[in-house]
């Protein structure tokens, strides 16, 4: 005998194993044998074993080893579980496979969701996902909010929205509620060429119904981006559309909106930016604050739009500053340090700032927050898991190395570890869960930052 051969070894048999077994359990359920428990669903009666079911659900867990009447029973009745939904679950649990159609979908997720079977929920969930058409998409909506399917609504939602040219002509859409129908057309991302589109869809559920929901049309009208309309089509609307022309609450919002053509001074009004906020918000650039010349310092902001080459006016900054840091953090931009300048006949003052302000796109407004710990000037500013980072800089005094981080949540700054050396002036940058700071005033090298 080789005395280098092992003298033992472990076989994995897991697959074989789990496989006959399966097998031997499903064959002894078929021949109704060690069964004990039987589960009955009018005159259908479903032959099984108890420690079976409650190992792939908690619900018959807690049915069978809880403090139930159930735990002693040798039969359960169900009254609110389709009855082939039921014999298609206690076959999964047996086989590891279930039959989901069109036919069946509808009857086997409710089950699933009831009895706690997360795997076969999500293959429910999965398969209607993969059925969504413009047709059904609103349907497959309100079913996934009934059981408490997210994934499952947020993706009907989503394509509600990417097809609503398409969804807006089908049975479904003219027999939404006015306040599903609102909810909808407010979204921000709704896939149209243009707001008309809204508009008109909005016209056709009022139509389909029009001495019922004719007292709907102001309401829903809120939710049509009205200033997003030419001039021309607004004004036909106030002349032409009778549905318009005899409610007032309409006319006053056409109104409205045709002074933002006429009076571009309202158009920095609070009500006027979220009424004028495009669908599916194209990518912009925002450029804030900085210097015009050796001394003003800016506190103004502007938006560029790529997709048509122009530039628009946003609400200025509290405070005039150039030399920040700058980031976006959950749909808002902040602006982090900075410095500030005051021109006095013959003297300019510089104030390093440990100011920070954060500008709503919904409001178009800036707010001031907590201020950081330490003055910062050319410091470096990244976003990691939610929070925000100021790392560095110059304090009017001297280079600064520590590095502090912002908890929204909490509205707080606190410090954490520092750099290993001074740095301002340099770049700032977050991969693979680590921020890098990278060349600047200080050491020529680059500094990994472990968060």
């Amino acid at each position: 005998m080789d005395h280098t051969s092992p003298t033992y070894m472990l076989a994995n048999l897991t697959h074989l194993h789990s496989e006959q077994l399966l097998q031997g359990l499903n064959l002894l359920r078929q021949h109704h044998e060690l069964c004990d428990i039987v589960l009955r669903v009018g005159d259908v009666k479903i032959h099984a074993h108890k420690v079976v079911l409650a190992s792939i659900s908690p619900y018959f867990k807690a049915m069978f080893t809880g403090n139930l009447s159930e735990k002693e029973n040798s039969e359960v009745e169900f009254q609110c579980i389709d009855e082939t939904a039921l014999q298609a679950i206690v076959e999964y649990a047996y086989t590891g496979t279930v039959f989901i159609s069109q036919d069946t979908v509808e009857s086997l997720l409710p089950a699933a969701n009831l009895l706690q079977i997360k795997l076969v929920l999500k293959e429910c969930c999965a398969f209607l996902e993969s059925q969504l058409d413009p047709g059904n998409c609103i349907g497959i909506s309100r079913f996934a909010e009934t059981y408490g399917c997210h994934d499952l609504y947020l993706a009907a939602t989503k394509y509600i929205c990417q097809n609503f040219e398409a969804v807006c002509q089908t049975e479904e859409f003219f027999e939404l509620t006015h306040a599903d129908l609102d909810e909808i057309v407010s979204n921000d991302c709704l896939n149209v060429a243009t707001e008309e589109t809204v508009f008109y869809a909005l016209e056709s559920w009022i139509k389909y119904d029009v001495q019922e929901r004719q007292k709907y049309l102001a309401q829903l009208l809120n939710s049509v981006r009205l200033p997003l309309l030419s001039v021309k089509f607004l004004t036909r609307l106030y002349e032409a559309n009778h549905l318009i022309r005899d409610d007032r609450t309409c006319k006053h919002l056409l109104n409205e909106a045709l002074k933002y053509h006429f009076m571009p001074e309202h158009r920095l009004s609070h009500q006027t930016v979220l009424m004028t906020r495009p669908r599916c918000a194209p990518k912009v650039l925002c450029a804030v604050g900085g210097k015009s010349g050796l001394f003003a310092c800016l506190d103004s902001v502007e938006m560029y739009f790529p997709q048509n080459d122009s530039w628009i006016g946003l609400a200025p900054l509290n405070i005039p500053r150039y030399e920040f840091g700058i980031c976006v953090l959950d749909q808002k931009v902040y602006v982090i340090g900075g410095i500030e300048t005051n021109v006095r006949p013959g003297i300019t003052i510089r104030k390093h700032e440990s100011s920070v302000e954060c500008w709503n796109p919904d409001t178009n407004t800036w707010t001031s927050l907590e201020r950081m710990n330490e003055s910062r000037s050319t410091l470096g500013v990244v976003v990691l898991a939610g929070e925000l980072y100021a790392l560095g800089g110059y304090d009017g005094q001297s280079y600064l190395q520590s590095v502090e981080k912002y908890i929204p949540k909490l509205r707080k700054w606190q410090h954490v570890a520092p750099m290993t050396t001074t740095r301002s002036c340099f770049a700032a940058a977050v991969l693979d869960g680590m921020i890098y700071a990278i060349g600047g005033y200080g050491p020529a090298h680059m500094n990994r930052y472990l968060t």
